[in-house]
C-alpha cells in the first residue's frame, strides 16, 4: 500500500504540476501579447502625431518610410479618403481596405488569428476636406523564445521545489493519517483470522496489499465467526439435552433423597421411640407380677420418665416441622446473646461453665425475627455444654459485622465432633450423645431456623479440642437507624 500511495501521490504532483505550468506559459504570452499591441497603439499614435504635423503630401510620406525604418516587423499603408493605397512601406498582410466613412481621429488595435496585430487610424485634416488613412501591421512571431526562458526556467525550479515539498509533505500525512494504520490494521486482521503468516492460505492470492488483506482477514475471520457459530448452536444443544437429563437426574435423587431421609427419620423415630416403649412395656409386664407397693411405686416413676422422654421427642419432631410464627421486630443481636447466655448460667448443668462474649460494638439494630434467633441461641448453647465434661469448661459468645453480613459464633472446650461425623450433624435424629442424652433434632431445628432467615449453619471441630458454631444471617433485613 505505501508504494501505492506514493505512486498516486507523484502522479497527482505531476499533473497538477503539468498544469501549473501550462498556465503560466498561457498567461505569460498573453503578457507578451499585450505589450505587443501596447507598442502597436503607441506606434499608431506616433505615426499619426508626425503625419498631422506635415505640410506637404511628400514630407508625410518621408515621414512614413522613416518610422518602417526604425519599427522592425512594421507595416504601414497610407490610403487616401475612397480607400486606395497611395504609399507605404513593409509588406500588408491585410488588403481589405479600411472603414474610412467615420470622421474624427481613432486608434484601434486587433488581434487576429493569423498572428498579426492590426492597428487602423482614421483621420481628417484641419479643414475637414482631405481625410486619410493610416494602417499598421506587426506580427507576433517576432517574440524570440528568449524572452520567455529565464521566466520559464525560474517558474520550473519553483514548480519542482514546491511539488516536491507538497510530495514529502504529503506522504509523512498520509503515512500517518492512512499508511500507518491501515497497515497495523491489516496485520492486527490477518493474526486475527490466522492466515497472516500461512502462505498456504486459501486467502493468500490475495494478499496484494493491505485493504485486500483486511478485506480478506475480514472474510476469514466472518467464515470462521459462522463455522464458530454452528459449532456453538450444536454445542448449546447438546448442553440443553444435557442439562434436561440432569434435571431428570436431580428429580430422581431429590426423590431418593426423600425417600432415604424419610428412612432415616422412620429409623430414627423408630429408635428413639421404640427404645422408652420397649422399657414401658417391661415395667407394665412387672406391674402384672403384683410386686410389693415400694417396687410398684418405683415402677411407675420410671414408667413416668420413659413416657416424658418419649413426650420430649415427639414435641421436638413437631418443633422440627412446624415454622414458628413470623414475628418482626426490632433487635439488638448483642443484648440478645448476653440474654441467653445470663438465663442459661444459673440452669442446672450450667454452674461450672465460664462464659465469655466476645461482641462487636459495630453491630446494628436490625429488624428480624428475635424468636427464631433466640430459640438458635439456646440450641446451640445447650449443645456447646453438653459436649463440655462435667469438671467445667468455657463457652464463648462472639458476634461481628462486615460487607452486610452478620455472624454469632458459640465456641466450646468440649470434646468436639470426629471429622466422620461432621457431615451428618444436621440430619434429623443423628446425635454424639449418650443415649437418652439428645433427640438429634436440634441441628437440624437450628439449620431450618438460619435458612428461613436468609442465612446459614457452619460447623468446625477438632475431636478432642472443641467446637466452633458460625450462624451467619444477612444484615439488610430493614437494618435500623
Amino acid at each position: 500500500m505505501r508504494w501505492g500511495v506514493l505512486v498516486n501521490l507523484a502522479v497527482i504532483l505531476a499533473v497538477s504540476g503539468v498544469l501549473l505550468f501550462v498556465i503560466f506559459c498561457a498567461s505569460l504570452e498573453r503578457a507578451a501579447v499585450d505589450a505587443k499591441a501596447h507598442q502597436a497603439a503607441m506606434l499608431m499614435e506616433i505615426i499619426q502625431n508626425q503625419i498631422l504635423d506635415t505640410d506637404s503630401a511628400e514630407r508625410m510620406w518621408d515621414g512614413v518610410k522613416k518610422l518602417c525604418r526604425t519599427r522592425s516587423g512594421a507595416s504601414i499603408v497610407l490610403y487616401d479618403s475612397k480607400g486606395n493605397v497611395v504609399g507605404g512601406c513593409g509588406v500588408e498582410k491585410d488588403q481589405e481596405k479600411p472603414n474610412l466613412s467615420e470622421p474624427g481621429r481613432r486608434v484601434r488595435v486587433e488581434r487576429w488569428p493569423t498572428g498579426l496585430l492590426h492597428g487602423m487610424s482614421v483621420m481628417v485634416d484641419s479643414t475637414g476636406e482631405f481625410p486619410h488613412g493610416i494602417r499598421a501591421v506587426r506580427g507576433l512571431m517576432e517574440i524570440p523564445p528568449s524572452v520567455f526562458a529565464p521566466a520559464w526556467k525560474f517558474f520550473a525550479a519553483y514548480l519542482v521545489l514546491t511539488q516536491g515539498v507538497l510530495f514529502f509533505l504529503g506522504y509523512l500525512l498520509f503515512h500517518r493519517t492512512i499508511i500507518g494504520p491501515v497497515t497495523e490494521v491489516a496485520g492486527l486482521a490477518g493474526r486475527a483470522a490466522g492466515i497472516a503468516d500461512f502462505p498456504n492460505s486459501p486467502y493468500a492470492s490475495e494478499l496484494k496489499g493491505d485493504i485486500q488483506r483486511i478485506a480478506s482477514s475480514l472474510r476469514a475471520i466472518i467464515v470462521k465467526i459462522l463455522e464458530d457459530r454452528e459449532k456453538m448452536e450444536a454445542l448449546i444443544a447438546q448442553l440443553q439435552a444435557a442439562n434436561r437429563d440432569l434435571e431428570v437426574a436431580q428429580q430422581g435423587m431429590i426423590r431418593s433423597e426423600k425417600l432415604a431421609g424419610l428412612g432415616r427419620l422412620s429409623a430414627g423415630l423408630a429408635h428413639e421411640i421404640g427404645n422408652p416403649l420397649q422399657i414401658v412395656m417391661g415395667y407394665v409386664e412387672l406391674l402384672q407380677m403384683r410386686p410389693d407397693e415400694n417396687s410398684r411405686n418405683e415402677i411407675l416413676v420410671r414408667m413416668d420418665s420413659e413416657l416424658k422422654r418419649i413426650h420430649d421427642i415427639l414435641q421436638r419432631l413437631l418443633e422440627f416441622a412446624r415454622p414458628i410464627r413470623k414475628v418482626i421486630d426490632q433487635c439488638d443481636v448483642n443484648s440478645l446473646v448476653k440474654e441467653c447466655g445470663s438465663l442459661l448460667k444459673g440452669k442446672k448443668g450450667f454452674r461450672n461453665l465460664e462464659f465469655e462474649y466476645d461482641l462487636s460494638p459495630e453491630l446494628p439494630i436490625i429488624e428480624t425475627e428475635p424468636e427464631k434467633i433466640r430459640q438458635i441461641l439456646v440450641n446451640l448453647i445447650f449443645n456447646a455444654s453438653d459436649a463440655i465434661p462435667d469438671s467445667g469448661g468455657k463457652i464463648v459468645l462472639r458476634t461481628e459485622a462486615s460487607d452486610g453480613i452478620m455472624r454469632i459464633r458459640v465456641e466450646d472446650t468440649g470434646s468436639g465432633i470426629p471429622a466422620a461425623d461432621l457431615e451428618k450433624v444436621f440430619d434429623p435424629f443423628f446425635t454424639t450423645k449418650d443415649p437418652g442424652k439428645g433427640t438429634g433434632l436440634g441441628l437440624a431445628v437450628c439449620l431450618g431456623l438460619a435458612e428461613s432467615l436468609g442465612g446459614s449453619i457452619n460447623i468446625s471441630s477438632v475431636e478432642g479440642q472443641g467446637t466452633i458454631v458460625t450462624v451467619t444471617l444477612p444484615l439488610e433485613c430493614c437494618e435500623s437507624a
